[in-house]
């Protein structure tokens, strides 16, 4: 499937999002993608639409700007265990989730590290653990640093 990279395979996938590149609902679906979460503000996403093909979908928006300002540590500390619930329980139902915000690399990497650092890994291994499935994760100004931020902060 286009755009599509998985963190695990057949459970946990990234990609970017409808509003960078268009995707089609049914063939998410038809891929056995059970469930969908936009770690941006949703931006070309219809919850109806995810509803009505029986699509679980959540928006639990992080911090977007480039470079990080002041407060978004702390907007990413808050939102990070929510959406790590999403998935947890997306992967309690058998749920195939696909994550994405924007590009399907800053955010999107964010959470799917923190994913791997809760169940174990380093935070510098989980980010290298998503950089070696999108290597083009953290490249925007200042994610780099912003992401070992956000993820030793919630190792405290």
């Amino acid at each position: 499937m286009q755009h599509l990279f998985w963190l695990v395979e057949g459970q946990i996938a990234g990609r970017s999002g409808p509003n960078k590149d268009p995707w089609d609902l049914t063939e998410l679906k038809a891929a056995g993608i059970g469930a969908v979460l936009s770690v941006n503000g949703g931006e070309g996403c219809d919850p109806h639409s995810f509803k009505g093909l029986g699509l679980r979908y959540e928006c639990i928006p992080f911090s977007r700007n480039v470079p990080p300002q002041d407060g978004d540590i702390a907007i990413c500390v808050a939102q990070l265990p929510k959406a790590l619930a999403f998935i947890q329980q997306c992967e309690a139902d058998n749920l195939p989730v696909v994550i994405h915000c924007r590009s399907g690399k800053d955010r999107t990497g964010l959470i799917m590290a923190y994913y791997l650092m809760v169940n174990g890994a380093a935070p510098l291994h989980a980010v290298s653990q998503v950089r070696s499935i999108r290597d083009i994760a953290f490249t925007a100004e200042g994610w780099d640093q912003f992401a070992f931020d956000v993820l030793y902060a919630l190792q405290e």
